[in-house]
């Protein structure tokens, strides 16, 4: 759930609708066979995946929509700041703020992948070298969970661009040299 894949388009809407829709549907039938305890372990399995998989799309969906009516509503997105270095969280957190997101701390990599999962936010700025916790492991974690926000990695000035140049960091959309400039953040999650 990009910045870029959620706008004020009425497709975009509908798109989100029908995904909804489907998935809910799928989670009905799906049910309907596991309600029958006679089929096979496999067959049961097999179910119980698609229920998971449609839950979590589902989810994916929802918050979606919950976007699309905030922004209807006037209310700013949500972005989430995830570092142990005090300083970086201010200034992060500072700068979202000034582009108009409502923003959410946390000081280790733990807290804010809690936090991912349950607040949704639109966009996760996360310091990789965060110590407490598996903070470069964190987005591929939340992709696997479902998450489609925008994540960008705060990593070291001189390994930002090689990292950039090699395609970036596994479940990241970007990396920002940890000593940017305004106009990089913007550009990094643009």
């Amino acid at each position: 759930m990009s910045q870029s894949s959620i706008v004020d388009d009425p497709k975009d809407l509908s798109r989100c609708v029908h995904d909804a829709r489907n998935a809910l549907a799928a989670i009905s039938s799906a049910s309907e066979v596991l309600a029958r305890v006679e089929l096979p372990h496999d067959v049961l399995h097999e179910a119980a995946v698609v229920v998971s998989r449609q839950v979590r799309q589902l989810s994916a969906r929802m918050s979606e929509l919950v976007v699309h009516a905030q922004r209807a509503a006037g209310e700013p997105g949500r972005a989430l700041v995830v570092s142990d270095d005090a300083r970086l969280l201010a200034v992060l957190g500072g700068l979202l703020s000034d582009a108009g997101y409502k923003v959410d701390l946390a000081a280790s990599s733990d807290g804010g992948y809690h936090a991912l999962m349950k607040r949704v936010p639109e966009i996760a700025v996360v310091d990789v070298r965060t110590s407490t916790g598996t903070a470069l492991s964190m987005a591929r974690r939340a992709r696997e969970a479902g998450f489609e926000g925008r994540m960008v990695a705060v990593w070291g000035s001189s390994l930002a661009q090689e990292q950039q140049d090699k395609g970036g960091i596994a479940g990241f959309d970007a990396v920002l040299a940890r000593t940017f400039e305004p106009a990089a953040l913007r550009a990094a999650i643009a």
